[in-house]
């Protein structure tokens, strides 16, 4: 008879870690090898006005669905909990889009990238959207998976990762 093994993921910290400092040195990779200036100049004042909207913005979205999902959720402490042990969230921001944290940490990454205005940090949020994404996309097969046609229907409902700001 077969034993069923509990599937766990490594802390989310060191995941974080790992992601940021290999995608950190790509950019820069792709900086030198493209011989890219290290500034890209923007008008200063729009700049930072439109990245700290950005920043703000995204850390309400983030805090929202942290708040939303609590602090274990968020982290990853319950990816692999069976239907029996969890329970869709579809209230608060998660009933306006999907992938409301990878939407917040976007929008704060764009942030930092107007308000520092450095060519690594464009290649940096290019790299994490690409990431978030993927993410997100497998994600979705196991939410599918655990939750089936609940999940199924919550996916017609609900945008992906832009929000819309229709009454639903």
């Amino acid at each position: 008879m077969e034993t069923s093994r509990k599937r766990k993921i490594p802390p989310i910290w060191l995941l974080i870690l790992i992601f940021f400092t290999t995608y950190l040195l790509i950019s820069i990779g792709i900086t030198h090898f493209l011989h890219l200036p290290g500034h890209i100049r923007l008008p200063d004042y729009w700049s930072i006005a439109i990245g700290s909207i950005l920043l703000l913005v995204g850390f309400c979205v983030l805090g929202s669905a942290i708040k939303t999902l609590t602090i274990r959720r968020a982290s990853g402490k319950d990816v692999y909990k069976p239907k029996s042990e969890s329970k869709l969230v579809t209230t608060g921001i998660y009933a306006h889009v999907r992938n409301p944290v990878y939407l917040g940490n976007t929008l704060m990454l764009w942030g930092w990238f107007f308000v520092l205005q450095l060519t690594v940090v464009l290649f940096l949020t290019i790299l994490f959207m690409i990431h978030f994404y993927l993410v997100a996309k497998w994600e979705e097969r196991e939410l599918t998976e655990r939750f089936g046609e609940e999940y199924l229907e919550y996916k017609r409902r609900v945008p992906f990762i832009i929000p819309s700001l229709k009454k639903r």
